[in-house]
């Protein structure tokens, strides 16, 4: 795993040409007009949360290289431990605090990192970004307790919504 700056997460949106917006911050805006959006249930439950994570990144690590990005983690601060987090981004070797590296590139032999991040932020309530590595496919969770898949393609995204409307 590699953990990237804002300045180099930026940089790998923009080789993908994964637009970008501003908002008082930088970042990544996969709900643009020409993505497909597939509006995904948020769960309350902590064990559906883990495996809402699962399914969200294996909508996107299917390819070389995936972006997990995490933004917006201080908006509840009662509903998280900072130092959780820190320690596991200690025991990949991650010295330097979130807020100077907040993105992270895995590979096939960091999915169970992928899915560690990606249902932290569902369990603290933080925003999360996973793109995959073409920019083609991506979600989307929020601090306002949501959560979207997009993706370019739209069978994609209606594939994606049609497993959730299953259930």
């Amino acid at each position: 795993m590699r953990i990237l700056t804002s300045e180099q997460w930026q940089a790998w949106c923009v080789e993908r040409q994964v637009p970008l917006r501003e908002v008082g911050w930088i970042r990544p805006n996969v709900g643009a007009d020409h993505f497909h959006i597939a509006d995904l249930p948020y769960p309350m439950d902590s064990g559906k949360k883990v495996n809402l994570a699962k399914r969200l990144v294996s909508f996107v690590a299917s390819e070389s290289e995936t972006l997990i990005l995490v933004d917006d983690w201080a908006v509840w601060p009662s509903s998280q431990h900072l130092p959780l987090f820190t320690r596991f981004r200690e025991s990949l070797g991650e010295r330097r605090p979130l807020t100077e590296a907040p993105a992270h590139i895995i590979t096939g032999t960091d999915r169970d990192d992928a899915i560690s991040i990606v249902a932290t932020s569902l369990l603290f309530i933080w925003d999360c970004y996973g793109i995959s590595a073409t920019g083609r496919d991506a979600f989307y969770i929020s601090h306002d307790e949501f959560c979207y898949f997009a993706s370019r393609d739209a069978s994609i995204a209606e594939r994606v919504a049609s497993q959730f409307a299953a259930k």
